[in-house]
């Protein structure tokens, strides 16, 4: 009987589902690299790794006068079997960006889990890292954790609510909202997060601002950041540069799950003491230069994050990364990267963090296929 039953909602269902219009996408990227960082206690040690691989379904209804739904689905996973990383943790459904929306002449509405607008402008950042377990290798540094962490940009926001306006002339805008959700007993309501952002492309050249602040991060304090990018994308030659500073509200004696210090020796720091609140000023800058010919197109990144002040006193916690890779297109699915990049802090970050070296470094090959 209930095999029977089963039959029936099997076929019931098939008629809807050759009405609707889903789509099956996905990227599977996997590779091997030699990473040398306080993971590996800065020894080279060989890994196979992900590199980002993800899953999704999206589509779309026609709703009749240029109106149409929107949604997606999408979920990461790590294709050499470990978690850890926020966007690849296996067994984590809808992990990326998922949404529901509308889309018409007036531009694009949806809610969901929602990739910020920093995330849109990230025009130098176009290399693959090894997400080895837990860790990722950020390029440029800008997408690295800032010293008390980088809880406010450059992924998603959860709880979202997010505009996107229609282009006009070259010029695009979008505005986003993320519900914090929570509210102490006598303190203000935290981790409501608001972006907008404004953008123009034409002729190859683009540039945009990008604006992101999550509120109340310590008491009435907000965390906030800015981002200005340009470039030239045409002709098989890529070329961007982006600015990056922040104004971070944050505890810098804020501890783990396992009840230790996030940053091992923030005491040795003169001056930083343990009163929950502190306020990290610091900017960042990176370039990007790619140029294809043929099948390959290989890329330079540098990028620089500069001595940060915390509570107004400047400290030696800079860093200057560089990295080389070179793209191979097989097919229009497939293609095959292998690239080498370090990343060098200063002093202070380097005693902060408790390290036994200033300097890190990955080589690796990679090989990612879309469908």
């Amino acid at each position: 009987m209930k095999k029977t039953i089963l039959a029936a909602a099997i076929a019931a269902s098939v008629p809807l589902i050759a009405q609707a219009d889903v789509t099956l996408y996905g990227s599977v990227r996997a590779g091997v690299s030699i990473t040398k960082n306080t993971d590996t206690s800065f020894n080279s040690v060989f890994g196979v790794d992900d590199f980002g691989s993800r899953i999704g379904f999206k589509g779309s209804e026609n709703l009749g006068n240029g109106l149409k739904t929107i949604w997606q689905v999408e979920t990461g996973f790590a294709v050499d079997g470990t978690t850890g990383n926020s966007s690849t943790d296996s067994g984590t459904f809808a992990n990326r960006e998922s949404y529901v929306g509308l889309q018409g002449e007036f531009g694009k509405l949806r809610i969901g889990y929602l990739g910020d607008i920093l995330g849109d402008t990230e025009a130098t950042d176009n290399l693959y890292g090894p997400r080895r377990d837990a860790a990722g290798a950020g390029f440029p540094l800008y997408e690295a954790t800032d010293l008390f962490g980088a809880d406010y940009g450059d992924s998603r926001f959860k709880n979202s609510i997010r505009y996107d306006s229609p282009n006009v002339g070259g010029f695009t805008a979008s505005l986003q909202y993320g519900a914090g959700e929570k509210q102490d007993a006598g303190g203000m309501k935290k981790g409501n997060h608001v972006g907008t952002r404004l953008a123009y492309q034409n002729s190859g050249f683009f540039g945009a601002w990008a604006f992101a602040t999550k509120l109340n991060t310590t008491g009435d304090n907000n965390s906030l950041i800015n981002r200005l990018e340009a470039g030239y994308d045409a002709n098989n030659l890529y070329i961007a540069a982006t600015y990056n500073w922040v104004n971070l509200r944050a505890n810098a004696y804020q501890k783990d799950s396992n009840g230790k210090l996030k940053i091992p020796n923030i005491s040795l720091l003169p001056g930083v003491d343990d009163t929950g609140s502190h306020n990290l000023k610091n900017t960042s800058w990176a370039i990007n230069i790619a140029y294809a010919f043929g099948n390959f197109k290989p890329s330079i990144v540098y990028s620089k994050r500069d001595n940060a002040k915390i509570n107004g006193v400047r400290y030696q916690l800079g860093a200057t990364q560089y990295a080389a890779a070179v793209d191979y297109t097989v097919s229009k699915r497939t293609m095959l990267q292998a690239g080498y990049g370090q990343v060098k802090e200063n002093a202070d970050m380097v005693k902060a963090l408790g390290r036994t070296n200033d300097t890190s470094s990955t080589y690796w090959a990679m090989v990612k296929h879309n469908f």
